[in-house]
């Protein structure tokens, strides 16, 4: 017959079992870890620049997250990437690949837009349309370098007051 002393021991036991196990649980959803592969086929994307993607990044159509990056690495000069998109996601052969970034400062994802095309792409297929990251600190730079600057009063474009002195004047 259980004593007082063992029915609360009994109890304190089960309790710190549930916790381990809570805590288990917390650290394997945050931490992302699947115990269950999801069921996923692989498509590769060749882009001329990801910027700032990287591994485990979401790949998104219509802004719902269907898969990921699996692996981004250099082929033949170009950034490769293998995306992990869901089964029950079908898309067609022209289907548009782009690397977009979620604000101004936020994370980069992959964005696929599907094509019309009637024959979808099969397991392992190569997105063959794609469009590369946007490069915002070459965007800034070239508006505040590349910018044209309005001529003075009747100046023809690119006129200087050094060229204004040194020049024939015009009947």
């Amino acid at each position: 017959m259980p004593t007082q002393h063992t029915k609360t021991e009994i109890l304190v036991g089960a309790f710190m079992m549930l916790g381990i196990v809570a805590l288990g649980y917390l650290s394997i959803s945050i931490g992302g870890l699947q115990l269950v592969a999801p069921d996923r086929y692989v498509l590769k994307a060749r882009f001329a620049s990801v910027g700032d993607l990287k591994q485990g990044a979401p790949i998104r159509l219509a802004g719902v997250k269907v898969g990921q990056v699996v692996d981004v690495r250099l082929k033949d000069y170009l950034a490769e990437t293998e995306l992990a998109v869901s089964r029950s996601v079908t898309l067609p052969k022209d289907t548009v690949a782009s690397i977009r970034s979620e604000g101004l400062l936020g994370d980069t994802y992959v964005s696929l837009s599907p094509g019309g095309s009637l024959e979808n792409l099969r397991a392992g297929a190569l997105v063959t349309r794609t469009e590369p990251a946007i490069d915002l600190s070459d965007l800034l730079a070239r508006y505040a370098f590349d910018k044209p600057s309005q001529p003075a009063t009747g100046a023809p474009q690119g006129a200087t007051k050094q060229d204004d002195l040194f020049s024939e004047p015009q009947p």
